[in-house]
């Protein structure tokens, strides 16, 4: 500021010593400006003093958390009950042979085999034996409800002489069906004494359809 005051100051100067010195303004010329005088600023008064902030306040202190109380000790489950040792199911008993009584009366004869039928199959000896009368049969055993529900059904054939045994806990009037049989039968109906009750003969498979 100070250069920059004294430089105006100085160029006043010489504008003026120039302006007196121009003919025809009708002015007094003035003696040429040996030195200009600068005046002093004024002095710029302090700042005042930085304010002093407060302290800052200190933080509470932090509880310090309790100590965690320990688990209860697991309680040890009861031993396992053993179970109890299964029961054996009793031995079966195998059923003893049938034996047919027959009564004085003459069985009916079977028709004899027609002359075109193919040899008859030979019977099983090692079956079991059905007496009656004076006539023997090997017959297969027909038990179960499965097995009595199949019977001969779907067999080509049974061995001439040969049969078999469909045997019942209680004692009541059957009928029997013939689905899937390739020949007729002859049934012989026994009662619970074994006695023949009743005979059917050449009972005929069931039609096609």
């Amino acid at each position: 500021m100070r250069f920059l005051t004294g430089l105006t100051l100085l160029t006043a100067a010489l504008l003026l010593a120039g302006c007196g010195s121009s003919p025809g303004l009708g002015r007094t010329p003035e003696p040429a400006a040996t030195a200009a005088v600068v005046a002093p600023l004024p002095t710029r008064p302090p700042l005042p003093a930085a304010t002093e902030l407060p302290a800052a306040t200190p933080l509470p202190t932090v509880a310090a958390l309790p100590p965690a109380a320990p688990l209860p000790a697991a309680t040890p489950l009861p031993p396992a009950t053993a179970l109890p040792a299964p029961t054996p199911l009793p031995t079966a008993v195998p059923l003893p042979p049938v034996t047919a009584v027959l009564p004085a009366a003459t069985p009916t004869p079977l028709p004899p085999p027609s002359p075109t039928a193919p040899p008859a199959a030979t019977p099983d000896l090692a079956l079991p034996l059905v007496t009656i009368g004076a006539f023997t049969w090997p017959v297969e055993l027909a038990l179960t409800g499965a097995e009595q529900a199949q019977g001969l059904s779907g067999r080509a054939e049974l061995a001439a002489g040969s049969g078999m045994l469909f045997v019942w806990n209680q004692e009541s009037r059957r009928a029997f069906w013939m689905p899937d049989m390739n020949f007729p039968l002859d049934l012989v109906w026994l009662n619970g004494d074994c006695a023949v009750v009743q005979i059917t003969a050449d009972a005929p498979p069931q039609a096609p359809g």
